[in-house]
């Protein structure tokens, strides 16, 4: 059930450990897989998973997900540059639950962080300040909630009557992440059945002290369709304006004697392939030296030297995830990918479809954001010739 060891040598501070609660059925998204869902160029979970791992005050983190998940986060995660230790375990059917699932994977791994904060991941816009508020506010109290001020007046109705204007002044909205000594929530898990709504209930059903400190409006949780355009704003917003870079990226090789053909992660039958140090897949080629100039990453020839035997014969989709993860280590994600094939033989355009699903899966975005094409030249030239194919590609990638 483990994907990271217990002890990692870059862990900052064995202060805090972190359970990401993803294990919810999104029962009011329509049929929308919320955590998927693309919000400022990334998927929902990783917004929380990218400030985890940037975070000085956390040490560790699980994620509690949907049994039918583990594998494919798993994979995402074992692609990622993510540096600390992060376990991915499945949930149960209720969200306490889940969460003590969390709490015993921690267990299991002899991860004994002094505090706990246990987060929705459907709340992707938590900060490190935050994180901060609810350690100090923890520190006093033992378990500590970040809140926000209601803005609306709040009614208590019976069949239809209003019955009471209750004072909104002491009334707040209850955020997570929600911050606990260890044992504090432990016991609270070990103490209480009855189902509540969020780990704070527990403590407070314990007879424990619940602190609160400040959250943000903008840390609105995804829970219906109409949160997605709210979501998208907020991450446009973030750091005001997004950035946008790109890059271009340029290969061709020589054909040779000898089948099959290796283009675009595919091997099609043909009987020639192109010559070259690596497998030849200059469409790979010209995708990642794309990433690599569009973040300022130097060039793919004095990355990957074809004086260096280690690279001979190597798979060219390793260029594009090498790339894609250093791209992504200093906060840019890829935002477009189009890309043109330039050959005259052999015919290609019934490939296209697998190039774009095979450079989505190497660069780890949405297939939707990668467009391949294909042309000749005519007859013109050593390629129209039919010596050798050769391909470009624009990369815009977003901050």
């Amino acid at each position: 059930m483990t994907d990271s060891p217990a002890e990692h040598p870059n862990s900052p501070n064995p202060e805090l450990s972190v359970i990401i609660v993803a294990a919810g059925q999104s029962t009011r998204m329509e049929g929308v897989d919320k955590l998927a869902l693309d919000i400022g160029g990334r998927p929902v979970l990783w917004h929380s998973l990218d400030i985890i791992d940037r975070s000085a005050l956390v040490s560790s983190a699980v994620v509690v997900t949907q049994e039918t998940k583990l594998d494919e986060i798993r994979a995402s995660i074992a692609n990622s540059r993510i540096s600390k230790p992060l376990r991915v375990v499945a949930g149960g059917t209720r969200r306490q639950d889940s969460v003590r699932n969390g709490l015993e994977e921690l267990q299991q791994a002899s991860i004994s962080s002094e505090f706990i904060a246990v987060h929705d991941a459907a709340r992707p816009f938590i900060d490190e300040e935050m994180l901060k508020r609810g350690l100090a506010a923890a520190r006093h109290v033992g378990a500590a909630v970040p809140v926000v001020p209601l803005k609306d007046t709040i009614k208590r109705v019976e069949h239809g009557i209003v019955v009471d204007t209750p004072d909104r002044g002491a009334m707040f909205l209850v955020q997570t992440p929600q911050m606990f000594r260890a044992e504090i929530l432990r016991a609270a898990h070990q103490t209480v059945e009855a189902e509540v709504t969020d780990d704070a209930s527990m403590v407070e059903v314990a007879g424990g002290l619940v602190a609160t400190f400040e959250g943000t409006f903008e840390n609105i949780k995804i829970t219906t369709p109409s949160d997605i355009a709210i979501a998208r704003a907020i991450a446009a917003g973030n750091g005001g304006q997004c950035t946008y870079r790109s890059g271009i990226g340029f290969d061709g090789h020589k054909l040779i004697k000898g089948g099959p053909l290796k283009l675009g992660g595919c091997e099609i039958e043909f009987d020639m392939r192109l010559q070259g140090h690596s497998d030849g897949d200059v469409l790979l080629h010209a995708v990642a030296s794309a990433i690599l100039g569009a973040a300022g990453l130097g060039d793919l020839g004095e990355r990957y030297p074809s004086s260096d035997p280690k690279y001979s014969g190597i798979d060219s989709s390793t260029f594009i995830r090498d790339a894609t993860l250093e791209a992504r280590a200093l906060g840019w994600r890829i935002d477009h990918l189009d890309a043109t094939v330039i050959a005259q033989r052999p015919r290609l355009a019934a490939h296209l479809p697998d190039f774009e699903a095979n450079i989505a899966d190497a660069a780890g975005t949405a297939i939707e954001r990668v467009n391949v094409k294909v042309t000749s030249t005519d007859e013109v030239g050593a390629i129209g010739q039919g010596e050798g194919i050769a391909a470009q590609a624009i990369v815009t990638l977003r901050s």
